[in-house]
């Protein structure tokens, strides 16, 4: 009887975890907000050159990222055009390591990081900010991160992923200057044809340690 209850418990485990959409868990995060603008994911339709217009995500990848997002207590960038600020952000969501983020924003005539690193897993659920640390950095600094977004023409590399990738991380860099907004998103550039973009975010990075 024993071996029977024990049968029926992990055949209903497997047959739970095949039902549960991937799509539940990436719900809105908790206070319903969403980090980037969604575009009508029935007019761009994914395909081999991931379709999808500038600054805007389909409704899934944006409630994935939000929630990871919103669990680094990171702010929402891209509706604050109207504001006097200047901000850059690099994401890390790695499907098996753990999100972090590093923003970067100047404040009068400072310019301080912000780290922040959660114990989730990025291609799964948001977890909690386990890590939260912040820096001023100098203004040279600043400007080589401003030099090297000239140097690879960041304002105008489409926001959508060329590449489908079902594995790897997702390098986010987001901008935020003199009331322009724009983000990229790559899956593992440093590995898949984004050599250029990659140097951007890892500069950030290390600026940033």
């Amino acid at each position: 009887m024993t071996k029977i209850l024990s049968l029926f418990f992990i055949f209903f485990l497997i047959i739970s975890c095949a039902t549960i959409s991937t799509e539940y868990r990436y719900k809105k995060t908790d206070k319903g907000e969403l980090y980037f603008p969604t575009f009508d994911a029935k007019k761009y339709k994914i395909d081999t050159v991931n379709n999808g217009p500038n600054d805007s995500l389909r409704e899934f990848t944006n409630k994935w990222y939000s929630k990871h997002l919103y669990s680094l207590k990171e702010p929402i960038l891209f509706n604050k055009k109207s504001e006097k600020v200047n901000i850059v952000r690099f994401t890390h969501l790695g499907t098996w390591t753990n999100p972090y983020s590093y923003r970067i924003e100047q404040i009068e005539n400072k310019f301080i990081v912000t780290y922040s690193k959660t114990n989730g897993l990025g291609g799964y659920e948001a977890g909690k900010r386990i890590k939260n640390k912040r820096k001023e950095i100098a203004e040279t600094k600043w400007k080589q991160i401003l030099t090297k977004m000239d140097e690879i023409n960041f304002w105008q590399i489409p926001t959508q992923d060329p590449n489908i990738i079902n594995d790897g991380a997702e390098w986010i860099f987001e901008a935020l200057i003199d009331g322009k907004y724009h983000f990229v998103v790559r899956n593992s550039p440093d590995h898949y044809g984004g050599k250029e973009y990659s140097e951007l975010c890892k500069l950030v990075e290390n600026i940033s340690k």
